[in-house]
């Protein structure tokens, strides 16, 4: 299955959650937030939140600084 993560075109196997995605391309799941076709998704609904072809998934990474 094709699924763009922030706009680069990737594929995953058929049955992915958004949580095995992010871990199967080593995201941490602290200080992030994540949009499933401009939908954010909370992240106690990841392992249950199946990805569909072409789906168009965005992670912000939340950067300290000054």
């Amino acid at each position: 299955m094709k699924v763009f993560l922030n706009r680069q075109e990737i594929y995953v196997g058929s049955r992915v959650t958004l949580k095995e995605l992010l871990a199967g391309q080593s995201i941490s799941p602290e200080g992030v937030a994540v949009a499933v076709n401009n939908k954010i998704i909370h992240k106690e609904d990841w392992a249950e939140t199946f990805l569909s072809n072409d789906d168009n998934v965005t992670v912000i990474q939340a950067v300290c600084g000054g």
